[in-house]
């Protein structure tokens, strides 16, 4: 090898060799790494001299002139430099052979190990650091699964009194609604107008609580789990009429005007008929309490643009929802800020019962809206192959809407 690419490497992999005799006197020597003190007067001093990490070492140096061992290495020396710098070496001590083939002395090396050395260090501090924040992550694992579990059984807890309740509520308060319809029935001609006045209010109040308990009831079983489905195909196009039939002394009462637009020749959906009604009559209450008095409702059913899916879209001229509150709209208790202002009462679970009941069918729900131009609430139901089961949907949209 030429001595212009011998130092060249020497000098990058920072390596400084002295070649000594039997003696351990230096007969040639290259400082390329600058580790001699005194690297033009080495030549006939001793190697212990040079480096006196070797001091101790004079039997394992023996040994390798001797034949005995092939090498001998110190790794992780630590020497102070002329300016006070800690330096890191490696020290190598190999014998060397003359022309003959024996061992005439040693080649000694000296590798400056800094830049490693300190790249080890912040290694093993980085990795130090990561052992640290990976027992921190652990720890802090370990408390948010005990916080969920605490919190999983409060729920748990939370919906199991919510369920409890709401079912202790719905019976005393149908017996009261029963009752209040038998006295409004055969006592018609026994009440002053100011009676009958009261019993409405209390008639009213009694169908919004139970209305509340349903909710709830459906909050609990969708949380839970327990909510199941009968899937069937059915005419949506007549159960779409019949829901809206129910709501037609609602809307006559308040002036509104009611369009509902079907086509012909539409194939039937795969829903279940009562959560379906369920959906749809959730939908047209809100367009109807929302919209004033002589309003506009249009109802449209028709195929989706996914295909695949109906699409039933239900626009009122109401009073519309601000664009930052759209996105909370199917939020469980959430209610617009406008509410109260357009006279509408409610738990703010109509809508959240809604989405998840539009889910569970695999459709979507979104909405449309303006702040005093109306909302459009668009809801899709999958499409079967299979015919309609058209068996009284009237009233199996009743019995959905009285649950």
């Amino acid at each position: 090898m030429n001595a212009l690419p011998t130092q060249v490497i020497l000098e990058d992999r920072k390596i400084t060799y002295c070649i000594t005799d039997r003696d351990l006197r230096v007969i040639q020597a290259s400082d390329a790494a600058g580790l001699l003190a005194s690297p033009d007067d080495v030549l006939g001093r001793s190697l212990l001299e040079l480096t006196p990490e070797l001091i101790g070492s004079e039997m394992v140096l023996a040994d390798i002139l001797a034949g005995k061992l092939p090498r001998f290495e110190l790794a992780g020396v630590n020497r102070i430099a002329d300016d006070q710098r800690t330096i890191y070496l490696t020290l190598i001590s190999l014998p060397y052979n003359n022309s003959g083939g024996q061992v005439s002395g040693l080649i000694h090396l000296m590798q400056d190990m800094t830049d490693l050395v300190a790249i080890e260090q912040r290694v093993t501090q980085q990795r130090n650091e990561l052992r640290l924040l990976r027992d921190e992550l652990c720890r802090c694992n370990q408390q948010l699964a005990a916080a969920h579990a605490e919190l999983q059984s409060l729920d748990e807890m939370k919906s199991r009194f919510v369920s409890i309740a709401a079912h202790e509520l719905r019976s005393p308060l149908t017996a009261i609604n029963g009752y209040l319809e038998l006295l409004m029935d055969n006592g018609a001609g026994c009440f002053t107008d100011l009676q009958r006045d009261y019993l409405d209010i209390i008639q009213s109040s009694t169908h919004r609580l139970l209305s509340i308990t349903s909710d709830l009831l459906d909050l609990t079983r969708i949380e839970t789990g327990r909510l199941e489905l009968v899937l069937q195909p059915i005419d949506l196009a007549a159960l779409l009429r019949a829901v809206t039939n129910e709501y037609a002394a609602q809307i006559e009462a308040k002036g509104q005007q009611c369009t509902l637009l079907i086509p012909d020749g539409l194939p039937a959906a795969l829903c279940d008929s009562l959560r379906a009604s369920q959906i749809l009559g959730n939908l047209i209450s809100n367009a109807t309490k929302y919209t004033p008095a002589g309003g506009a409702i249009s109802i449209q059913l028709e195929r989706a643009a996914d295909e695949g899916f109906l699409q039933v879209a239900v626009r009122d001229t109401g009073v519309g929802i601000p664009v930052a509150e759209q996105k909370r709209v199917f939020e469980r208790f959430f209610r617009a800020s406008n509410a109260l202002a357009a006279g509408a009462l409610g738990a703010g679970l109509g809508l959240h019962i809604t989405r998840a009941l539009v889910e569970l069918h695999g459709g979507e729900i979104w909405l449309e809206s303006e702040v005093g131009q109306g909302a459009t609430f668009f809801v899709t139901f999958p499409i079967t192959d299979m015919p309609a089961n058209t068996d009284r949907p009237e009233q199996l949209s009743r019995f959905a809407r009285g649950r």
